[in-house]
């Protein structure tokens, strides 16, 4: 999950909510208004029930490209971190998606983003081109830390509202 969504997440309240550790203790308004709010920021995603679906499959999809671009360019260090991130992250995000919205179905969803990543990436050259190279230099750590700060942030909304990863 991107810092945007759990910026978004955090402006509709949802770190507000108070309860008991139960699991999903949002009420179906702040359900909506996430799940609204989550949907209206990805292009071309409309924000009806399975919304959730096509913006985890973006995220995941981006996740999976840095991760391959990472390795392609010799970066097997900051891939294994941004990997770990997504594995931490991701049971909890799916969990608050389910929350919102309808369940996701992860194992379709990482395979259709890693075919999206496949394909985006069997159109570039061969290799790390320099140019490629620098950027994820520059890139990478950057990464890293917007990687660290969702990680804290998601851990932080599923403990108020009651979401624990399977």
């Amino acid at each position: 999950m991107n810092s945007r969504s759990i910026a978004v997440l955090l402006a509709l309240g949802s770190v507000a909510v108070h309860g008991r550790a139960e699991a999903c203790t949002l009420n179906e308004i702040q359900k909506a208004d996430m799940r609204l709010g989550l949907c209206r920021q990805q292009v071309g995603i409309a924000t009806g029930y399975a919304c959730t679906t096509l913006v985890m499959r973006s995220q995941v999809a981006d996740q999976f490209q840095q991760i391959d671009l990472a390795r392609r360019c010799g970066f097997n260090a900051e891939a294994q971190k941004l990997e770990k991130y997504y594995d931490e992250t991701t049971p909890l995000i799916a969990k608050l998606y389910e929350c919102i919205d309808t369940a996701i179905d992860r194992p379709t969803v990482e395979k259709q983003a890693k075919e999206e990543v496949d394909k985006a990436l069997s159109k570039l050259a061969p290799g790390c081109p320099s140019e490629l190279k620098e950027k994820m230099a520059k890139r990478l750590p950057t990464l890293i830390g917007i990687d660290q700060k969702s990680l804290r942030d998601i851990q932080t909304i599923a403990s108020q509202i009651g979401l624990t990863p399977n």
